[in-house]
């Protein structure tokens, strides 16, 4: 069958890992943003600036809130990785084609694994690292 390579699925995992952080990071910046103006302590830059970084943040926090963009590639991952390969689960394709169980270092990123099982397709934390 032709199934992804684990090399090229571990750039993929790394790649929509980096992209959910992200996400959730901005979110944080924004925030930060906003902090910086109001602990200005000068009156002119706080009027001049407060409401529209506090609009811009209130704006986009959605989006940042949500992470569901990322979950349709998710999906067809997790699928194509079932549907074209002999396992019958994402966890089973993974330690048979990914794990290393002596290093440890062929792991997928936490992120992904937060990504994959809000997708429905679970992974098994002993097959997880936090970055």
């Amino acid at each position: 069958m032709a199934v992804i390579s684990g090399t090229s699925y571990m750039t993929l995992q790394a790649d929509l890992a980096s992209a959910r952080d992200t996400v959730v990071s901005a979110k944080q910046d924004l925030f930060d943003a906003v902090y910086t103006v109001v602990l200005l302590d000068v009156i002119i830059p706080e009027v001049d600036l407060l409401n529209t970084f506090w609009s811009t943040y209130q704006g986009n926090a959605g989006m940042w809130d949500s992470v569901t963009n990322l979950l349709g590639a998710v999906r067809a991952l997790q699928q194509h990785v079932i549907s074209r390969s002999v396992y019958t689960s994402v966890d089973e394709y993974i330690y048979n084609e990914i794990y290393n169980p002596s290093g440890g270092e062929d792991l997928v990123e936490f992120s992904f694994k937060y990504l994959s099982d809000t997708a429905g397709y679970t992974i098994n934390a002993l097959y997880a690292f936090t970055s």
